[in-house]
C-alpha cells in the first residue's frame, strides 16, 4: 500500500490540475485567467511527472526484485539495472547477498540435547541467502524479506541445531574437531530450509553443558593429562635402560676383543716395555713357571 502512496499523489495533483485549468479562469476573474490556467498546466505536468516516476525502478547491484499487483506477482525476478514497470504496481527489493543471522554479528542461543540426553547450550551464527530465482515464490508464499528471516531461517536453525546435537555424544560436541559439528549442523539446517534459502557456512561459536557435566569433563581431561605425563615419565625411563643396555654390550664386546689379543708374546712385550720405564729402585714382580713370583729391584 505504501508503494501506491506516489501513483495516488500524481493522481490527486493531475486532477487538482485539470480542476485548476478548467474551473480556475472562471473563479479567479478576468486578471488572473492566465494565471490560474498556468496553475492547472503545471499542475497537470507535475503529475505526469510523478506518474513517469512511478514507472522506474532501480535494482541495486546485490538486490533483486519482485513485481506485483492487486494481488498478482511476476514469476520472472527483477534483476540489477534500471527496469519501466506499470506505475500502479509495486516492486519489493530483497538482498541475494551472504547474509548473517542473527543479523548485527550477534549469536542465537539454543538448547538442545545430546543422544545421551543431556541438555547443552549452543551459542551459533550463520551465513545464508536468498537465490534469486526462488524471489518471486519465497515472496508470494511468506512475503518480505523480514518475514523470510523469521518464518524460514530462524525456524531452520533452532530446529536443525537440535536435530544435528540429537546424533552427537556429549564428548561430540565438546571434541577438538568442531569444525565438523557446525558442518552437520549446517546440513541440518539445510534440510530444514529445503531450497528455499542457500546455508553457506555456520559458526558453533561456545558450547556449555551443565556443571556436572562440566566437572566430569574437566576430570576426564585431567586424567588424560596425567596417563600421557605418566606415559612420557616411562619412555624416558625406557629410554634410559636402552641407553645403560647397549652401553653395557659395548663395554662386553670391547672386553671380549681385548680379550682375544692378549696373547703370551703381546704380554711379555708389554712387560719388558714398562720394565724399561720404571723409575730406579723399584721392586718388579718376575713371573715364573712354577707361578711363584720372584722380586727383583731394578737399579
Amino acid at each position: 500500500m505504501e508503494s501506491m502512496l506516489p501513483m495516488l499523489l500524481a493522481i490527486v495533483v493531475i486532477v487538482a490540475g485539470a480542476v485548476a485549468f478548467v474551473i480556475g479562469p472562471s473563479v479567479a476573474g478576468a486578471e488572473n485567467r492566465g494565471k490560474a490556467k498556468l496553475l492547472g498546466v503545471g499542475l497537470m505536468l507535475g503529475g505526469v511527472g510523478l506518474v513517469g516516476i512511478n514507472t522506474v525502478v532501480i535494482v541495486d547491484v546485490g538486490e533483486v526484485g519482485v513485481r506485483h499487483f492487486l494481488g498478482q506477482f511476476d514469476e520472472v525476478p527483477l534483476g540489477a539495472g534500471v527496469h519501466i514497470i506499470n506505475p500502479l504496481a509495486s516492486v519489493e527489493i530483497m538482498s541475494i547477498r551472504e547474509q548473517s543471522f542473527p543479523a548485527g554479528g550477534g549469536v542465537e542461543t539454543i538448547e538442545a540435547q545430546t543422544s545421551e540426553q543431556m541438555n547443552v547450550r549452543l551459542e551459533v551464527s550463520l551465513l545464508y541467502r536468498i537465490d534469486p530465482a526462488r524471489a518471486p515464490d519465497l515472496f508470494a508464499r511468506i512475503g518480505s524479506e523480514d518475514l523470510i528471516k523469521q518464518s524460514i531461517v530462524m525456524n531452520a536453525v533452532r530446529n536443525g541445531v537440535r536435530d544435528a546435537v540429537a546424533t552427537k555424544s556429549i564428548n561430540d560436541i565438546f571434541s577438538p574437531d568442531r569444525a565438523q559439528v557446525a558442518n552437520d549442523m549446517r546440513l541440518a539446517i539445510q534440510a530444514k530450509a529445503g531450497d528455499r534459502i542457500e546455508v553457506v557456512e555456520v559458526f558453533l561459536r561456545d558450547v556449555q553443558a551443565p556443571a556436572t557435566v562440566r566437572e566430569a569433563i574437566d576430570e576426564k581431561l585431567q586424567r588424560e593429562q596425567q596417563v600421557a605425563a605418566e606415559k612420557f615419565q616411562t619412555e624416558i625411563i625406557e629410554e634410559r635402560a636402552l641407553q645403560e643396555i647397549a652401553a653395557a654390550r659395548g663395554l662386553a664386546e670391547a672386553q671380549v676383543i681385548i680379550t682375544a689379543g692378549l696373547t703370551p708374546e703381546y704380554l711379555m712385550f708389554h712387560y719388558i716395555n714398562q720394565l724399561s720405564e720404571l723409575p730406579p729402585g723399584s721392586v718388579v714382580y718376575v713371573p715364573t713357571e712354577g707361578g711363584i713370583p720372584l722380586m727383583r729391584s731394578v737399579n
